[in-house]
Formats: structure tokens, C-alpha cells, sequence
């Protein structure tokens, strides 16, 4: 998608009163049960993102989804006071007087021709001339965005925020951990308090992801609404959350197996596939079964900041997005098919149905025929798999050789974790459905459906050359 177009559907969706599009999302009508399409990261203006907040919500209504979550870093969309000015042309972002608040750490800037393309699709946003002389624009907040875009039963847009924080080592080791909760609409208190700071010191991992998601459960059951804990790309920047974490914070139910991405270089060293997420998911899974403990399910997102294509084509928004079979579209719903399992995770291909026979054991997955031979992927982890790893493999990228930054130790492990049981391909033209049945040493299940092709997205942390969808796993009962 290229500006111009951008700029096309924004402008269609806005000329409509109101704003409301006459989508109704999927075209599922001949299902018994309804599907609701769905991007849960997001960023706009109040962070890092380079798009209005009512363009960034015009753009996924116009094209039918059915949800969307605002994701702004460590930002909850509520001030009604918060402005944006127009930076012009070779002008560097600065940061205004009236934006240096104790909470505020990101420039509320953005370029010209921003403001026209927005202008010209929303005249009616609010503007003033700064005390500098500049155009600024207001941003417009959650609750306004919900009242203009919300429209029962078509589209709906949940609070949503991306909690960031950077670790560092006393090795010279830095790591990053990204985390979204959904249905709190507010600042988690750790990082609205006076003493917030971006780096914190000699934290393990595994133990600052558990005190984030006992923190939002806490909030969550104070506030008693129901939410979403998710943990983002965590391979992004460099393996910087491994599979061991996951397993030590069995409440942590979400991750994202798909994510728009960011430039990324596997190491050497590792299995063939690498280490992506894949991996991290059977990984996490099978020691989680072998435990007792709740499955990890897999999302997908766009992590969008970039609605204009420039600089690049990454972290561009319509990459990968979830499918949630909910009775209504309501964040009630939305969570519970969610907590239960009940969606689908997709990236360029939408499976037409999955069902799980929990008595039997069985999967099956059908999908449209498509235009080249699509194939299901039915991945198993043995019941006998060695918890040790086989190997340990240290690793460090080539632009940092002499730092220690971005030095890692990752484990390899047994290849009964995450092994292909099944394998179906069809032919051009052909209806997809397969089934596998559960052995008796099968832990779980997933299936992933995979079609040879191009996506919009180049970024690495996204599967290449291929299409994918990818269901939830299914735990044997027996097991």
C-alpha cells in the first residue's frame, strides 16, 4: 500500500457519517458460527506511530475487521489535552513545552504533510497555532475514537497498551521486553509512578515477565474486567525472551507467533529453522504439558507504526491478524474465545473452519482452495521428549562481534518438541481438509497451513515466501 492509497480509504471511510462503514467484516455468513477478524497491536501518533489516531482506526474499519486495539508504548490514549505540531520539511523532531509531562517520554511531532492528509480526510480535527507559530492538531483520545468509530455488532475498539522496558546486565548484556495488555484502560502503576525509568538493572527475565502479568492480573481483578496479557516478538531485537521464561510464567497464556516485525538476522549455529517462534512455541508448550499447566496460545499481529510506507515497507498494517470465534463482538466475548482458545492466528491465509474432538483426539482444518498447492502441517510433541537441551549454542550478531550487548545463550532441543506428525498437500484448485488423530504418546496437537507465496511484509520475523494460518494446540486429554 502506497500513500496515495492510504490516503484513498481513509478519506472514503471518513466521508461516510459518522464514519461508519457498511463492512460487517468476514464474508462467513454461511457459518453457524460467526468469526470476528481482529489486530490487538497498534501505534499512532501518541507514541511512535506515524498516523493520526482516526486514521490508523479508519484504515482496519474500511478494510473489515472487526477489532482493534490501539497499542501505543507505555501510553493509554486518555488526555485530553495532548497535541501534535507540524514539523517542516528537513526539520528535526523536537519536544514542546507543553509536552514535558512526568508521564509523557515519547515527541508529539510529525511532519506536514501529515497534517494535510489528515486535514484533508478529518477537517473538522481540532487545530490551533502554537505558541511557536506551528500547526498543531489535538489527538483525539480513546473514548472520542470509540464514540465515532464503534458500531454494534461491526466494529469495536478495545484499550489496549504496549508496556516496554529495557533490562541491562552487569555483563553489558541488554535485553527487551514488550508486553500488551488489552481491556485496562489505563497506565500500569510501575510505569505511571514518579520513579519510572526506562532500563532496569540485573533482572532476570523470567522474573520481570512474571511480575508484569501478576501486576495486570492484579489491576484486572481490582478493576473486575476481564483482559488479555500478551507477550510481544519475543525474538525482537536479538532472542531477547526465550522459551524458558514462558514456561516459568504459566500465567502468561499469550504470545505472538506472527509480528509485522523489525529487521532481524538468525543466528548461526541454530536449527535449521532457526530460533522463531515457532519453536519457542512447542518449546514452552511441551514442558507446560508435561507440568499440568495451561497452554500458550499463539497471535498474530501488525504491530503497525508505519500507515504511509515511508521509510521502508516494514511494520506496515494488513500483515497478520487473529480470528476469534466469539458469540458477539464485545470485549466480553472477544477475551473469553480468546482465553478458551477458540481463534485462529493468520498471516496472507484464512482457514475456513477448525474443530477439535477432545473424546477422539482429533484435529481437522479446511481452508479454501487456493491458487498453488497449499499444505497442512499437523506438529506433535512426543510424551518422552528429554527436558534436557541437546545442545547450547552461544551466539552474537556480526554488527556487535566486540560487545557483549547482544550476546546470548540459547538452547537446542529434543526433536520429539515440535515434530511434523502429518503432512498433507493439495493441489491447486482443491478444497483443503485434513484431519489427524492424537497418538497416545502426543502431548498436543497444533496444525499450521502453509501456501507458497508473497506477503506484503519483508521483515524476517515473519515467515518468508509463504502464506500461513496457524490453529491453536489441542491438549490429549489422556495426557
Amino acid at each position: 500500500m502506497n500513500r496515495r492509497e492510504f490516503m484513498g480509504s481513509i478519506a472514503a471511510l471518513a466521508a461516510l457519517t459518522g464514519c461508519q462503514s457498511g463492512a460487517t467484516g468476514l464474508a462467513f455468513g454461511k457459518r453457524r458460527k460467526r468469526w470476528y477478524k481482529g489486530n490487538l497491536h497498534t501505534h499512532t501518533l501518541w507514541s511512535d506511530g506515524n498516523a493520526f489516531p482516526e486514521e490508523a482506526v479508519a484504515w482496519y474499519k474500511s478494510r473489515g475487521y472487526n477489532f482493534l486495539g490501539l497499542s501505543d508504548h507505555n501510553m493509554f490514549q486518555d488526555d485530553p489535552d495532548s497535541w501534535v505540531a507540524a514539523l517542516e520539511d528537513g526539520e528535526a523532531a523536537f519536544k514542546p513545552e507543553w509536552a514535558k509531562k512526568p508521564t509523557r517520554r515519547y515527541i508529539f511531532t510529525a511532519k506536514r504533510r501529515y497534517f494535510d492528509d489528515y486535514l484533508t480526510a478529518f477537517p473538522e480535527a481540532m487545530t490551533r497555532t502554537g505558541a511557536s507559530g506551528r500547526l498543531e492538531a489535538r489527538l483525539s483520545t480513546f473514548d472520542e475514537l470509540s464514540a465515532r468509530f464503534n458500531s454494534p455488532g461491526e466494529f469495536l475498539l478495545l484499550p489496549d497498551v504496549e508496556a516496554t522496558r529495557k533490562v541491562v546486565y552487569s555483563d553489558g548484556r541488554e535485553h527487551q521486553l514488550h508486553m500488551n495488555y488489552v481491556n485496562l484502560p489505563l497506565l500500569l502503576p510501575s510505569y505511571s509512578a514518579p520513579e519510572y525509568r526506562r532500563v532496569v538493572r540485573d533482572v532476570p527475565i523470567c522474573r520481570f515477565l512474571g511480575d508484569h502479568a501478576k501486576e495486570t492480573a492484579e489491576l484486572a481483578r481490582a478493576m473486575d474486567r476481564p483482559h488479555l496479557f500478551i507477550l510481544n516478538h519475543p525474538i525482537w531485537s536479538w532472542y531477547d525472551v526465550g522459551p524458558e521464561a514462558i514456561v516459568e510464567n504459566p500465567s502468561v497464556r499469550f504470545f505472538e507467533v506472527c509480528n509485522n516485525g523489525s529487521p532481524f538476522k538468525s543466528a548461526e549455529g541454530l536449527p535449521s529453522d532457526g530460533f522463531d517462534t515457532d519453536r519457542i512455541w512447542d518449546v514452552a508448550n511441551a514442558f507446560r504439558m508435561r507440568r499440568g499447566q495451561p497452554l500458550l496460545y499463539g497471535i498474530g499481529t501488525d504491530d503497525t507504526h508505519n500507515f504511509r510506507g515511508e521509510p521502508c515497507e516494514m511494520l506496515m498494517p494488513g500483515n497478520a491478524w487473529s480470528l476469534v470465534r466469539a458469540e458477539s463482538l464485545d470485549v466480553a466475548s472477544i477475551i473469553s474465545a480468546m482465553a478458551a482458545g477458540d481463534f485462529v492466528t493468520c498471516e496472507g491465509l484464512e482457514p475456513d473452519d477448525v474443530s477439535f474432538d477432545s473424546s477422539a483426539g482429533t484435529l481437522t482444518v479446511s481452508a479454501p482452495a487456493g491458487l498453488s498447492v497449499r499444505t497442512v502441517r499437523f506438529i506433535v510433541t512426543k510424551r518422552d521428549f528429554a527436558e534436557a537441551p541437546v545442545r547450547k549454542v552461544s551466539v552474537r550478531p556480526e554488527r556487535h562481534k566486540d560487545a557483549m550487548t547482544y550476546q546470548r545463550e540459547i538452547s537446542v532441543y529434543d526433536e520429539k518438541i515440535g515434530m511434523v506428525a502429518k503432512s498433507v498437500r493439495f493441489r491447486p484448485g482443491e478444497p483443503v481438509r485434513a484431519s489427524y488423530t492424537l497418538a497416545d504418546d502426543d502431548l498436543y496437537v497444533r496444525a499450521r497451513i502453509e501456501e507458497c507465496g508473497t506477503t506484503l511484509c519483508r521483515a524476517p520475523l515473519h515467515p518468508q515466501g509463504v502464506r500461513v494460518a496457524w490453529t491453536q494446540p489441542y491438549a490429549n486429554a489422556h495426557c
